[in-house]
């Protein structure tokens, strides 16, 4: 995943001190989501790579410990959610440690 697709999905200008922080953020989710659903990451794959920007998106926009806005959620969204659980049930992702 190019760190310029998911920009384009914050709608952040080239803004170049976030960059290492998106960068991190992007390693971050995608890990996350092999970690929770134990399928290889499959790089050209649409609803991975919508879940790894939902996720970078969430994570980016709620960077403090607690919501400085009462009533904010600090949680995924449930379209997010609902992707992960659809590449950990989906048959055609291969399992970390599968031939792809």
């Amino acid at each position: 995943m190019l760190i310029d697709d998911v920009k384009d999905y914050l709608r952040v200008d080239s803004d170049i001190d976030d960059d290492t922080q998106i960068v991190a953020l992007i390693t971050a989710a995608k890990q996350y989501i092999v970690n929770q659903t134990g399928k290889q990451y499959i790089e050209k794959d649409e609803v991975w790579n919508l879940a790894i920007k939902m996720l970078v998106a969430h994570w980016y926009e709620n960077r403090e410990l607690h919501p400085s806005k009462p009533g904010t959620l600090a949680t995924n969204s449930h379209t997010a959610d609902a992707l992960i659980s659809h590449i950990s049930l989906c048959s055609a992702y291969p399992k970390v440690g599968d031939p792809p």
